[in-house]
């Protein structure tokens, strides 16, 4: 689940030097495949050396598993295989969440950390449908793929509630693109088929395969499965759909199904407040050197951080540095707002940049904020195809209103304004910015799946093949410990593992204890007792963050993710 602005993702990875290098093909072997284009979709896994230490494949798939006449897709996977495991090791499907990462790009960058959680087991990213290298192409500008720049630059921002004109414009904007994406599809374009179920199937369709590879009947083939945000969305539905299919299930940050499926988005915000509020006690604790808003007492920093955000309401400041901004501009409260969505994320990565954030603009000077949003980045260079660095809107909005099915209806400025105000309520500091991601822009986005491919009512089952393992933060700033719970009731048998941290799942804070349930849960299913709490090693201002939690907690600039 998530919602963040890829440029300010990229400028706030360039300036963490404890990241990860990605993979390279300088490192490794040049024979190696190292673009899916050049992979041939096949109705089998033909596994093919890809990215220096992997293999990869393209799996040819029906649109519509009750339709095969609909016609098919690719869906690409990648592959790392432990040398150390034994014939029993089982493929572990991993997706990071969205909807729309991709699970490629999170096997390349983060592959480390999750073999701390698979164990002796293998480790399998796929992109979803419509996603990075899978079909359907989803793009609403043809033969275009870094689409994310070449919407109206307000597109997703945070609205403001100050303005008179701001909830107006949103409405307007994300109806224009609605129109514009429909028109670009149609009815009978393959974009309907860019769904959860549809997904939740191909993952069955990719375990009776690997079934087979080894000898066994596919009828008996069962999922093992990491899913974190949105993933844990794609697994609860999975785990309805195919209760009895499931050999392991780990579901982390998880999102509230039911809301998820009514297009809402309006349960993800609780705690969310106190997730950004965490940053005035760990600034205070990490020391005047590790924090650059650091005050003598954590209120002491809660009034200059409201001081901020009240100046710049009324205050835009230019910025003009070249060494921040290719072109002059200026950086407003819906900037930090916007930006604001990213912190509580990953809050060992982003509070000490809020921290530098937060004291340049006390001092009138908002270049880091420009960076940080994207502000000021020379207009000519929007449109750029770097494939190296794609970054694709479509897919989450497509993913996300198929499954809504129009059930959420803000066609009026009226049900929107309310549901703005219904944000704002449950959060003050994320609430503008949080209406402005997902739900407006489905309005008129009129692309609907076939009915087979539909998901009513709420993702339970009174009875699964191995019981879920449920893993929630005490913070968490989108998807909340109540959802965790919530979810977890409805999965008869599943238990939930709760992490002492904040920031967006478990894998936003190390955790040895949380990493030692998860990978006991894979080795031999079994779960932690009831009520046991994991705490964290990892502590803003005290801890490093390598790009693999970036990317598991979905902040990782991706692909596209």
């Amino acid at each position: 689940m998530r919602y963040t602005s890829a440029t300010a993702l990229a400028a706030l990875l360039s300036l963490s030097s404890t990241l990860a290098k990605p993979v390279s093909r300088s490192d490794y072997n040049q024979t190696d495949i190292w673009d899916f284009a050049l992979l041939k979709p096949s109705p089998e896994l033909q596994w093919t050396p890809c990215f220096g230490r992997f293999t990869c494949t393209i799996l040819e798939v029906p649109l519509d598993y009750s339709d095969v006449d609909a016609g098919t897709t690719g869906i690409a996977f990648i592959k790392w295989t432990n040398k150390n495991a034994s014939s029993n090791a089982q493929d572990i499907l991993v997706n990071p969440g969205g909807p729309g990462g991709s699970g490629v790009s999170l096997v390349l960058t983060a592959v480390s950390l999750l073999q701390e959680m698979a164990g002796l087991n293998n480790i399998v990213g796929f992109d979803p449908r419509g996603v990075n290298n899978s079909g359907p192409d989803l793009s609403c500008f043809p033969g275009r793929k870094n689409t994310i720049n070449l919407y109206d630059p307000d597109f997703g921002k945070a609205v403001d509630v100050n303005s008179s004109t701001s909830l107006a414009d949103t409405w307007a904007r994300a109806g224009s693109v609605g129109e514009w994406c429909s028109a670009v599809h149609g009815a009978n374009s393959s974009a309907k088929y860019a769904n959860t179920i549809a997904t939740a199937t191909d993952m069955l369709h990719y375990a009776e395969l690997a079934a087979e590879e080894k000898g066994e009947k596919k009828e008996d083939a069962k999922l093992w499965y990491y899913g974190a945000s949105y993933g844990t969305v794609l697994g609860s539905t999975f785990a309805t759909l195919f209760p009895d299919r499931i050999g392991r299930m780990i579901l982390d940050g998880v999102v509230d199904g039911e809301d998820y499926y009514q297009g809402k988005w309006a349960a993800n915000l609780p705690d969310s407040d106190a997730a950004i509020e965490s940053f005035f006690k760990y600034c205070y604790e990490g020391g005047e050197k590790a924090c650059a808003f650091w005050d003598e007492s954590p209120e002491a920093i809660e009034a200059r951080f409201t001081a901020v955000i009240e100046d710049l309401s009324v205050n835009p400041i230019t910025v003009t540095d070249p060494n921040f901004v290719q072109r002059p501009a200026i950086v407003t409260i819906t900037d930090f707002k916007t930006a604001l969505v990213s912190v509580p994320y990953s809050p060992s990565a982003y509070f000490p940049f809020l921290a530098q954030v937060l004291a340049g603009l006390e001092n009138r000077n908002g270049s880091l904020l420009a960076t940080f949003s994207g502000e000021g980045a020379r207009i000519d260079e929007c449109s750029t195809d770097d494939e190296s660095n794609a970054q694709q809107i479509e897919p989450r909005y497509y993913i996300a209103c198929n499954d809504a099915n129009d059930r959420f209806n803000l066609s009026t400025i009226e049900a929107w304004t309310e549901h703005v105000d219904t944000l704002v309520d449950e959060s003050k500091y994320l609430g503008e910015a949080w209406a402005a991601g997902t739900a407006i822009n489905c309005r008129s986005l009129k692309v609907y799946s076939p009915e087979s491919q539909i998901f009513t009512g709420v993702p339970s089952s009174n009875h699964t093949s191995t019981p879920i393992l449920f893993i929630g933060n005490t913070l968490d700033p989108v998807t909340p410990l109540r959802a965790a719970k919530k979810m977890s009731g409805l999965f008869a048998g599943s238990r939930l593992l709760t992490q002492n941290s904040v920031g967006h799942c478990s894998v936003a804070a190390t955790s040895s204890c949380t990493i030692g349930y998860m990978r006991k849960y894979f080795d031999d299913a079994s779960l932690p007792d009831e009520g046991t709490i994991c705490e964290a090693e990892q502590v803003p201002f005290k801890s490093d963050v390598t790009e693999a939690h970036l990317a598991i907690a979905g902040l990782r600039k991706r692909h596209h993710v």
